[in-house]
């Protein structure tokens, strides 16, 4: 199933902290936390809030992804638990902060995308037809 490009564009600029209206307005400021607008459309980003799914995504794509380097450290004898294990914390600390800003950006696109449809199918003059 092929994506279109406009939604295609609105995750990018999701995953770019961008706002997903315009693209040029930034969405997130201090790491993760929500503006309460857009400082470019003034799109408000209050009914957009993606609660705990960027942690969730963040955690699955981190341990997924850091199993394998973990794996490959103890292949390296390197003999220093301690060390192994600083490593591996790194390693997974500097995954998870670099995926979890992105995850909440993508996050909010998409629910911004489920409210603009929502609105797109509403017709008020569907509506009244159907009542009378």
């Amino acid at each position: 199933m092929a994506l279109s490009s406009l939604t295609t564009q609105t995750l990018k600029r999701g995953a770019c902290g961008k706002c997903p209206a315009c693209g040029i307005g930034r969405m997130l400021h201090n790491y993760i936390a929500p503006l309460e607008k857009c400082t470019y459309c003034n799109l408000t980003f209050a009914p957009l809030r993606a609660d705990d799914g960027p942690a969730w995504v963040t955690i699955l794509i981190t341990g997924h992804l850091s199993m394998p380097f973990v794996f490959w450290l103890l292949d390296q004898k390197l003999n220093n638990t301690t060390l192994e294990i600083i490593y591996a914390l790194a390693f997974i600390l500097l995954l998870s902060a670099l995926i979890l800003p992105r995850a909440k950006g993508v996050f909010m696109a998409i629910i911004w995308m489920m409210h603009v449809k929502k609105e797109n199918d509403y017709n008020p003059q569907t509506e009244k037809d159907s009542t009378q």
